[in-house]
């Protein structure tokens, strides 16, 4: 087990960012943060700076980002009421790079796991211009050190991935993308078993309750939920298995069936809105089958009119069409005035409508120009 007391001390003053999804690792990582920071001596505890940083994409799923406001909710109280020197911090995409943005202004086709642009530009991207932004504390070039819940035992792929950027004899490992920072794995070596008993066992360091004891019980429950019931045993910690539920993005196309929404409506429990459910679910299916319908995008072109050619001299296919993105926004509009909650914001469908000017725009001096008018002659 990484020792964090240990490393903190060692660690000087770089500056420590856990990233919280809402999620069982990430949560254990926060909480096994507080624990540490809680058991040192005042003047060891202001030596960094630590932040909890969270990122909503604005398309989280609505049960997920719920949970999440209370997490954060109850983890700012805490720290308050424990003038611990944690400052929690939430995170939005830039207005330009949302999903919506992408999807109906510039057309993307929506992820899929050869084309998962949705990752940088909606949870990488906030996190490091909060980064850049504080120069006064990170630095220039940056440098901190980033606490995440990756583990071992999550899957053959992450274990392969971790194995990959691992650093021999330490337990600060490279970070991908700042050469001068570093990552934390606290928790790589627990199992989902270990971690579930981490978060439900009722008692604190040094002797007090856990403060996070209820609410994760209620995360519990959501995993058990969108498993269709495969924590069979809630309030034992020992016989919880909710390894194989997924959080995320209700719009997520990347995995072949998503299912968390539907067993969440099947479970029956009153707290879910089935028929708010059901048209979000219904809607993501939709846009995963109409990906790659030829009728649905532009073929031969990008969205700037460049012409797309195959290595094999084929036509190569471009975004999505104008008339497929508008209908993709009326439809969602629909499905947002029927439920009344804000799915799309009026600054996102402001900054989509000026994306079609443009293009349109763009397309125009391109015709012109191959056809030898001057547009701006005749305007």
């Amino acid at each position: 087990m990484v020792d964090l007391g240990a490393l903190f001390r060692d660690t000087g003053d770089i500056p420590w960012v856990v990233g919280l999804s809402g999620g069982k690792d990430s949560t254990a990582v926060t909480m096994y943060l507080l624990e540490t920071i809680e058991n040192l001596p005042p003047h060891i505890r202001r030596r960094k700076k630590v932040f909890v940083t969270s990122v909503n994409t604005l398309v989280e799923a609505p049960p997920v980002i719920d949970h999440v406001n209370k997490f954060i909710a109850a983890l700012r109280e805490y720290v308050h009421n424990k003038e611990l020197d944690i400052e929690v911090v939430e995170l939005v995409p830039e207005m330009d790079q949302t999903f919506w943005v992408n999807v109906i202004g510039r057309g993307y086709p929506v992820p899929r796991k050869e084309f998962r642009w949705c990752t940088d530009r909606m949870k990488i991207k906030p996190q490091q211009k909060f980064i850049n932004e504080r120069p006064d504390i990170f630095g220039n070039p940056p440098i901190a050190h980033f606490l995440l819940g990756t583990r071992f035992d999550e899957s053959i792929a992450r274990k392969n991935t971790m194995e990959s950027n691992t650093s021999i004899g330490s337990d600060i490992h490279s970070h991908g993308t700042m050469p001068l920072s570093g990552v934390i794995r606290p928790i790589e070596n627990w199992t989902t078993e270990n971690v579930w008993d981490y978060l439900l066992r009722p008692d604190w360091i040094g002797g007090g309750n856990n403060p996070f004891y209820k609410i994760n019980q209620e995360l519990a429950i959501l995993y058990k939920d969108a498993a269709s019931g495969e924590c069979p045993v809630i309030f034992d910690p020992s016989k919880q298995t909710c390894a194989g539920s997924r959080f995320g993005c209700w719009t997520c196309t990347v995995v072949e069936v998503d299912s968390s929404l539907r067993e969440m409506i099947d479970s029956g429990r009153d707290n879910y809105d089935s028929e708010y459910l059901g048209l979000l679910a219904d809607f993501r299916d939709s846009m995963k089958i109409e990906r790659n319908q030829s009728e649905n995008r532009v073929q031969g072109r990008n969205r700037r009119g460049q012409i797309l050619v195959k290595r094999d001299g084929s036509v190569g296919t471009g975004s999505y069409t104008m008339e497929y993105r508008r209908n993709l926004l009326k439809r969602l509009k629909e499905i947002q005035n029927r439920i009344g909650k804000m799915l799309i914001s009026e600054d996102e469908e402001s900054k989509i409508k000026q994306i079609w000017a443009e293009e349109s725009a763009n397309l125009t001096i391109l015709l012109g120009n191959k056809l030898g008018v001057d547009i701006d002659d005749n305007r």
